[in-house]
């Protein structure tokens, strides 16, 4: 493994764990004193404002001057452990007169607020009628993106009825493994427009030999990786193959893009920041679409940019990459079929978060939104490297649903969706290597950077491609 690819690993890897510190570690936090009657009566907590507009919301307002709504909302005493429950952020007034997050469960007892810390050193938990004394203990909610424990997760697993959690995850698998075959139906499709024609039985296999390759190797020996590998072998075309890849992209990320934009008004989750991102950014995304199927339908359109490139090599694959695929402007039919399966797929990949949602006998969250989320989701997978889209599945899900529905809950809906995708629908890969011919139980990572070498060589020569 070269360095380059050493870095890679290693930025991936960095950026999964700093996603998951931004989940599980709090910094700050602490204890603060409140009154005593304040905590009986309920008169010392707040919520956060709803009408409070996002980060985007709130930098607008300041540079036009508008004004801008109370932060806080009082909350009554009695619903303070039910928001907690809910995924919720309570806040509470200190003796000081700052307002600070209050770690509302952590006093909360059959869903009422009845116990708080034995002293500011303590981390005991008393009857609050034991308390003497004008001001009790409670503890700070410090800085966290999410207030989320590893131990909340623990009691959201423990509380699973499996009863109801096996049938709606078979569920799930079973819609994501459609999606799939709707993927392998595009690859098809779009091979057979280069001319390079296939059985739906060997790309199954191959197919599900990469998905294998993503959970056992780095990123070189991934799914698209050994799909290019096992076509180039075969067929001895790699321009053709490639384009076929970077077509298939192209389609899926006007798919992926287009569903966004359809589900984006019914979701209403106004006031999440990602949420709110998102909907300021919707000119641009559907700008975005467009050139995408512009790209697709004329790409000849683009030889002029691609003429501009500095580097001679990178120039010379776009140019062979654009006039390949211009095999698929005449083919209408096929690229109507890719964009379908596309959407298709991308659908079932949001109902298969859907069926964890069910799973998890999840409340607070229409279809719609946990939908839009696992749309939202798949792209920022694109869009932040990590390994295996670890992290971003969680911390979407957490960012967009979460306070609607317990934050462990929010996780989980992420990351049973990966364990889905990398075990149950892709173990089948490393069956049919136990069983395949030679010529994949042979394959290593040097087979592939051989064939990337020689790849590129009959690029520069304009030599047909040696044998693999």
């Amino acid at each position: 493994m070269n360095r380059k690819k050493v870095l890679v690993t290693a930025v991936k890897t960095l950026v999964t764990v700093a996603i998951f510190v931004s989940l599980f570690v709090e910094f700050g936090g602490g204890t603060v004193a409140v009154s005593r009657t304040g905590f009986v009566d309920g008169a010392i907590f707040y919520r956060a404002n709803p009408a409070m507009p996002g980060v985007l919301g709130r930098w607008k307002a300041r540079l036009t001057g508008a004004p801008l709504p109370e932060p806080y909302l009082a909350l009554p005493g009695g619903e303070v452990c039910a928001l907690a429950l809910e995924g919720g952020q309570a806040f509470v007034r200190t003796e000081d007169g700052a307002i600070v997050k209050l770690r509302a469960l952590h006093h909360c007892v059959d869903g009422r607020l009845a116990q708080v810390l034995a002293g500011p050193d303590e981390s005991r938990q008393v009857p609050v009628a034991e308390a003497t004394g004008a001001t009790v203990w409670v503890e700070q909610q410090g800085y966290q993106r999410v207030p989320m424990t590893f131990a909340d997760l623990w009691t959201e697993v423990r509380a699973l009825d499996l009863s109801v959690f096996v049938p709606w995850v078979l569920f799930a698998t079973f819609i994501k493994l459609l999606g799939i075959l709707a993927n392998i139906v595009r690859w098809q499709v779009l091979l057979a427009g280069q001319e390079l024609y296939f059985g739906f039985g060997w790309l199954t296999a191959s197919y599900f030999v990469g998905r294998f390759f993503g959970i056992v190797m780095p990123s070189t020996l991934g799914l698209d990786g050994w799909r290019l590998y096992d076509t180039i072998r075969i067929s001895r075309k790699p321009v053709e193959c490639a384009t076929v890849l970077a077509v298939e992209r192209i389609t899926g990320l006007v798919g992926l893009l287009a569903t966004i934009l359809i589900f984006m008004p019914f979701a209403e989750l106004h006031g999440r920041g990602i949420a709110d991102l998102l909907r300021s950014m919707a000119v641009p995304l559907a700008a975005a679409t467009l050139f995408g199927l512009m790209l697709l339908v004329r790409p000849a359109l683009f030889l002029p940019l691609i003429r501009l490139v500095p580097i001679a090599k990178v120039r010379g694959f776009l140019d062979s990459a654009v006039r390949s695929a211009t095999a698929y402007s005449k083919r209408r039919g096929a690229l109507l079929i890719a964009l379908l399966c596309a959407v298709f797929g991308q659908l079932t990949t949001m109902a298969m978060y859907f069926g964890n949602a069910m799973a998890l006998q999840v409340d607070g969250v229409t279809m719609l939104q946990v939908f839009y989320a696992a749309a939202v989701m798949t792209l920022f997978t694109f869009l932040i490297p990590t390994a295996a889209g670890e992290g971003v599945r969680e911390f979407m899900f957490v960012d967009l649903l979460g306070g609607r529905i317990p934050t462990a809950k929010a996780f989980l809906i992420g990351h049973v969706g990966f364990w889905i995708e990398k075990l149950l629908l892709s173990f089948q890969g490393g069956i049919f290597l136990i069983w395949a011919p030679k010529s994949y139980q042979r394959v290593t990572r040097e087979d592939l950077e051989r064939l990337k070498a020689e790849t590129a060589r009959e690029q520069r020569l304009g030599a047909p491609a040696p044998s693999a």
